[in-house]
């Protein structure tokens, strides 16, 4: 029974781990440029921590400054309140001219916002 309780825990600990990363691809190039893991945005090159998801904000990792936040469908700058991107199923659109810009391989709003800070900034 044991060694049961001790494998369904181990399943449920790499299914939980295995689904926490997300890749964000840059849709012209279609490279990874970033990887979403719980909380944190990693640069995908240098694994190096840019950016954290505070409730419904990412915030930067350095200055843990406000950066994005969504209203209804769209990513909103935080600074200015102005519309940077939509999120369209699996795509991210640049909403000043309509455009994708990345390509989620989980696609959410946590995996979005951190497309449209990366890219448009």
């Amino acid at each position: 029974m044991r060694n049961i309780l001790f494998l369904f825990c181990l399943l449920i600990g790499m299914s939980t781990s295995v689904f926490s990363q997300c890749y964000v691809k840059e849709y012209s190039t279609n490279r990874r440029i970033l990887k979403v893991d719980g909380d944190y945005v990693l640069d995908y090159s240098s694994n190096q921590r840019l950016y954290k998801f505070e409730n419904e904000y990412l915030v930067s990792y350095s200055g843990y400054k406000r950066l994005l936040k969504f209203e209804g469908d769209y990513i909103v700058r935080v600074s200015d309140y102005k519309r940077v991107a939509k999120l369209d199923g699996n795509y991210v659109i640049q909403y000043s001219n309509y455009r994708r810009i990345a390509v989620l391989d989980c696609p959410g709003r946590r995996s979005a916002m951190a497309a449209a800070a990366y890219l448009l900034n």
